[in-house]
């Protein structure tokens, strides 16, 4: 093993150690000396043994007292039964211990998942990283941690069994050590082996369970089914499976035969082992109760040899894994708190400012030196083909990004300077994309604003404006009914029901700015207009931007901004804009007159 892994694996286990430790200090001691006296159970029974062997035989030639013999057969009697108790122990202890990891570092994954920004929630390679993490990390630091203590353990055993072995031949010492670093390597390096096919099999297994997801959700079963697309999503479920499941088997059979021609010359020190015990033995210059020690301290040996090569092995393989989970919780947080507090009253409004942008790892630019204000008390709407980059600039006016180039500022100040969950209560936002809470829908509603205690006839006022109130109490359980088909009291509401929820979500909250990304897309015409009246009173004297493709919502804005291809184009009101010639105009009439066609 180089030096630099040596030491790579030396840190990830002090990490692993320190881990378990703050899981439960109590289990951690007690498994510790659980593993440490099992180890010295089979050298006390082998010595046991070897004492009740040489009884009987000198009791052959001269009188020996049975009660000698039958108090080390109750001493080897009473050692076994420590070893069932200890056993039985340890088996109960990993297992409780076992629980709280899990429970333990599967916390911190998600704590640590909601602390990152935005960003990396849309890289495929974080996905990927994050699928490694969830999957490996409740069991492969436990792993490390029992497999590091069973190194340990074998070592104890094997110090006492040299010490043995040396009076009877310093050779054979140095022939079990020897012939134990083919298989040390072997392991190593397929153990290395495994971890790169793992890491390069990721994206495609998260593919498989893509496609598992497609051919049980009952969201995508309608399709499925009307389109006859079973056979098509098996059968590349089928192939992809195979794939992966071939490069593992050829893998893991290449490994165990190298692991069985290792473990053979073993076997073959072995038989010259007893050859030459037998000799010794037949010779005289041992008793049979010697050789019976022997060969038993001797079996010891090479089986504690053998665990801890498969413990150190096993050590380095799972660093591997945890080494990756390691980079993860070192994974750079969102900024959140700052000394600079957010406006208790807008004064100025917000302002774009030669603001550039392109999303990480990627080279094309969504935003090309965009500025413009959102006055305090004014509403903007953004209008413009999809690719425009709209949505882009919702998400970095909510700091869900950062501007590549340029600059965005509240009241003069650059909002990063904010305190970021400070700035992000200043907004109501409702989305096209919303997210389905499956909880209760007043929850739905009230956690729109936890900044304050919603009242129940303000989500219910809220729902109402959203136009949600009568189909929710008409649920069985009204607004404790729990949402969605996941959970077996759970009730299914259409998609559109479900975007008027996350409107109320968005109505309830108490926001001197609103943000509107086409969230009545899935309405029709005449709940969108009933809803946008019931925004329009709701952000009266606010500051608020939009995004809509009906232009009966769109007119009525105080400025409408124009973007094709990441620029603003236009830029002015209804009545400026339909004046000039521009895309503006062509889109408005376009939509107009398909509504006369209708």
């Amino acid at each position: 093993m180089a030096r630099g892994k040596m030491k790579q694996t030396l840190y990830v286990t002090k990490e692993v150690i320190k881990l378990i430790w703050q899981t439960s200090k109590p289990y951690t001691i007690y498994t510790i000396f659980l593993l440490t006296a099992y180890s010295l159970v089979p050298i006390a029974e082998a010595y046991f043994i070897k004492r009740i062997i040489d009884l009987l035989t000198l009791s052959l030639s001269s009188t020996v007292e049975f009660n000698a013999i039958l108090f080390f057969v109750g001493l080897f009697i009473a050692v076994t039964l420590i070893s069932r108790l200890l056993e039985s122990q340890r088996n109960a202890t990993q297992i409780v211990l076992g629980n709280l990891f899990g429970k333990y570092i599967l916390q911190r994954i998600v704590d640590k998942t909601t602390k990152l920004a935005f960003w990396r929630f849309e890289n495929p390679d974080f996905h990927d990283k994050l699928d490694r993490v969830r999957d490996q990390a409740a069991w492969k630091p436990l792993n490390t941690f029992y497999h590091l203590f069973d190194a340990v353990q074998s070592a104890i055993s094997l110090v006492a069994v040299f010490i043995v072995l040396t009076a009877l031949s310093p050779w054979l010492v140095l022939l079990m050590v020897l012939f134990a670093l083919p298989a040390l390597i072997v392991q190593v390096k397929f153990g290395t082996a495994w971890w790169n096919l793992l890491f390069e099999e990721t994206s495609r297994s998260r593919k498989l369970q893509y496609y598992q997801h497609l051919m049980t959700s009952s969201h995508e079963m309608k399709d499925l089914k009307l389109l006859n697309l079973r056979s098509v999503f098996l059968r590349k479920y089928k192939v992809l499976y195979d794939n992966l499941f071939n490069e593992q088997k050829t893998l893991t059979l290449k490994r165990y035969w190298w692991d069985f021609f290792t473990y053979l010359i073993s076997d073959v020190i072995l038989v010259l082992f007893y050859v030459f015990l037998a000799w010794r033995t037949f010779m005289q210059t041992i008793t049979i109760g010697d050789f019976t020690f022997f060969s038993m301290m001797y079996n010891r040996g090479i089986q504690s040899l053998h665990y801890m090569v498969r413990d150190i092995a096993g050590v380095y393989e799972n660093n591997l894994f945890i080494k990756e989970m390691l980079d993860f919780f070192a994974l750079e947080e969102e900024s959140v708190k700052t000394d600079t507090h957010v406006p208790r009253k807008i004064k100025k409004g917000f302002e774009f400012k030669d603001v550039w942008f392109k999303y990480p790892g990627t080279k094309l630019w969504i935003l090309k030196g965009v500025s413009f204000t959102i006055p305090v008390t004014k509403n903007i709407a953004l209008v413009g083909e999809n690719g425009a980059g709209k949505t882009t600039i919702v998400k970095l006016l909510t700091r869900l990004y950062e501007p590549t180039k340029g600059q965005i500022l509240l009241d003069g100040v650059p909002i990063e300077k904010y305190d970021l969950t400070e700035y992000r209560s200043l907004f109501g936002i409702a989305f096209q994309d919303f997210a389905k809470f499956r909880i209760p829908a007043r929850d739905n509603i009230k956690y729109g604003d936890l900044n304050r205690h919603v009242s129940d006839a303000e989500m219910m006022a809220s729902a109402k404006k959203a136009q949600i109130h009568k189909k929710i109490m008409s649920l069985p359980r009204k607004y404790k009914t729990i949402l969605g088909r996941w959970f077996h009291e759970g009730h299914e509401i259409s998609h559109g029901e479900w975007q008027r929820l996350a409107i109320a979500r968005a109505l309830v909250r108490k926001a001197p700015a609103y943000i509107l990304d086409e969230p009545t897309a899935a309405l029709d015409a005449k709940a969108e207009y009933e809803v946008f009246e019931q925004f329009r009173k709701q952000v009266k004297g606010k500051t608020a931007m939009f995004i809509s493709h009906r232009f009966s919502n769109v007119k009525l804005a105080s400025e409408i901004i124009v973007l094709e291809h990441g620029k603003i184009i236009q830029r002015g009101t209804h009545k400026e804009l339909m004046r000039k010639r521009g895309m503006y105009r062509q889109l408005y009439n376009f939509q107009a007159k398909k509504y006369r066609e209708s």
